[in-house]
């Protein structure tokens, strides 16, 4: 069973949508839907932040979420209203991690010798990467930023907060991921693709691994 975690860095010229809906498990984190360039299929898992797992647990009315999210975080209202429906389906397991599973992230830091420290909370789109590796599962992850200047461009975000966000170590994140997909828990090869129409990808990052090489291949000819 192939697994894909989808980040949400913005493209401007190049979809994902089939290149997401190729693997068997979707996961995606927070506001990401289907139909926001990350896949057309729903996900299998949706990972929730602390913050709107409170909300979800509470059953919050569509108001009491835009009241919330909307001018705090500059989330569109039209989004919070898909989201908000997208809850109701039973078909989507939403789940939540203690910490966004930091320390689990720590553990496997040291059982793998990765010489790697993670001093602050990570974002939420590394719990199920951690969950992954955990359970001995090689994840694809897409949209993660890899590039210090890309860290703030996201299709849901605040860029204020991005820039000023005080709970997160995104550049520490970054070396963090690169060195999972160098001690081959992850593949990391789809975040290099470069936002252009013909699809390439930026192999100065890291090196990029055949088998995801030929799945590009496949999917985009």
């Amino acid at each position: 069973m192939s697994t894909i975690i989808c980040g949400s860095k913005k493209y401007e010229n190049l979809s994902f949508d089939r290149l997401v809906d190729s693997f068997d498990t979707i996961v995606r984190n927070n506001w990401l839907l289907p139909n926001n360039n990350y896949g057309k299929r729903n996900s299998n898992y949706q990972v929730l932040n602390c913050h709107m797992e409170n909300h979800r647990k509470s059953g919050a009315s569509l108001s009491e979420w835009i009241s919330t999210y909307a001018k705090t975080h500059n989330m569109p209202e039209n989004q919070i209203g898909s989201f908000y429906e997208y809850l109701k389906l039973k078909t989507v397991r939403f789940v939540h991690f203690t910490g966004n599973n930091t320390e689990l992230m720590r553990s496997i830091l040291r059982k793998h010798n990765i010489d790697h420290k993670v001093n602050k909370q990570l974002r939420c789109g590394f719990a199920y990467i951690a969950e992954c590796i955990n359970k001995e599962i090689k994840p694809s992850i897409v949209g993660f930023s890899l590039k210090e200047g890309d860290t703030i461009n996201k299709q849901f975000s605040n860029k204020q907060y991005r820039l000023h966000n005080p709970c997160h170590d995104t550049h520490s994140e970054i070396r963090l991921l690169k060195k999972l997909h160098e001690a081959n828990l992850i593949d990391a090869t789809f975040c290099t693709i470069e936002d252009s129409k013909k699809t390439s990808i930026d192999s100065s990052i890291l090196s990029p691994t055949a088998h995801s090489v030929n799945i590009l291949k496949e999917v985009y000819k």
